[in-house]
């Protein structure tokens, strides 16, 4: 008998001890978002999916995240958010504007050969040995590359609002056909500037490297930010380079999701957006999950996740990405970890 109430004593110990110690979740792990889900495709057959590695320590912290958006090319899977990139400019070339057909629009001409992965939130920029000065930027709501020749002997104390589309900036390439703004006719962003484009233009001078410009700033000024050296008011040589302006493409968006995530903990921070509440005008809005805990699908809800769900014009994701994507995958990751079910996760639009 004593020995049957030891034998129970110490499983006691054992339960009591091993309650007081809590779940250990430290580890990697690993959850995907892919596109066609809520069509019916299997992680198997996907052509572009979003992957999110999370290491939490034993407390289930974040330590370290990882996301990566790939994209299946010649049946190799390429990252979208790397920012490596290969850029040569031409200065004899006249950018001429893109022709929007009934069908794709058709490329116009470029004084830049650009190869990388994405072009999201791209610029580039060089200057001959003559001081010609070529620059282009992808803007974020036509998704178009804008490109401006400034040749020797140009004013450079004339202000960046006074450069307008299709006089100065040449809408010359279609990067993606995802822009927030499609236009018919390249006519239709006649007399506008780069930052007035939209109201959601603003998201490239928001932060990064044209936070501090306006319609106001000097041609100059702009250019010196972008890397051009002027020596008594005239920019000097400089071999074709590149950046990323607003959140950083989707290279600085991931990297601000990941530093937004560092030091939370997983089993409070069960996700990156909210699916309830209002929009960013203050209205609100139907929830916008079915049945099957798709979001964004169903045409008589709202399903703008940009628009409605996370406020993303001024918040973590920069201009474009639909953050209900990376939810999904970063929820897929907390199932790994034993923290929500699948039953848990939304799956969002992609």
């Amino acid at each position: 008998m004593k020995k049957l109430i030891t034998v129970v004593l110490v499983l006691m110990m054992l339960v009591s001890f091993t309650a007081c110690k809590g779940t250990d979740y430290s580890g990697v792990y690993t959850g995907t978002s892919w596109k066609g889900e809520s069509k019916g495709v299997v992680l198997e057959d996907a052509t572009q999916k979003i992957v999110t590695k999370l290491t939490l320590d034993k407390n289930g912290i974040v330590t370290d995240v990882e996301m990566d958006f790939l994209k299946l090319k010649d049946d190799e899977w390429i990252k979208r958010n790397n920012p490596a990139a290969t850029v040569s400019f031409d200065t004899s070339v006249i950018p001429t504007q893109a022709t929007i057909g009934a069908e794709k629009v058709e490329s116009g001409q470029s004084m830049f050969e650009i190869k990388t992965n994405d072009k999201m939130s791209l610029y580039v920029v060089g200057v001959d040995d003559e001081g010609t000065v070529a620059y282009g930027i992808v803007d974020p709501i036509t998704r178009y590359l804008m490109e401006v020749k400034f040749e020797s002997g140009f004013d450079f104390d004339m202000k960046f609002g006074e450069l307008k589309i299709n006089e100065h900036f040449i809408p010359t390439v279609l990067t993606s056909t995802s822009g927030l703004m499609k236009p018919k006719s390249l006519e239709e962003l006649d007399e506008l500037s780069v930052l007035d484009v939209s109201i959601y233009s603003h998201v490239i001078n928001l932060r990064g490297i044209y936070e501090t410009v306006t319609d106001d700033t000097t041609v100059e000024e702009f250019l010196k930010l972008s890397g051009v050296i002027f020596a008594d008011g005239k920019p000097q040589p400089l071999e074709a380079s590149y950046g990323f302006h607003s959140a950083g493409g989707w290279d600085g968006n991931y990297k601000n999701i990941a530093a937004f995530m560092i030091g939370k903990n997983a089993t409070e921070l069960t996700g990156l957006t909210d699916y309830a509440g209002t929009n960013h005008e203050g209205e609100a809005y139907k929830l916008g999950i079915n049945e099957d805990n798709f979001f964004g699908i169903n045409s008589d809800e709202v399903s703008g996740a940009t628009k409605t769900i996370q406020k993303s014009y001024d918040s973590i994701s920069g201009a474009t990405v639909r953050i209900s994507r990376e939810n999904t995958s970063f929820q897929r990751a907390l199932v790994a970890a034993g923290i929500i079910s699948e039953e848990e996760v939304v799956k969002g639009r992609f």
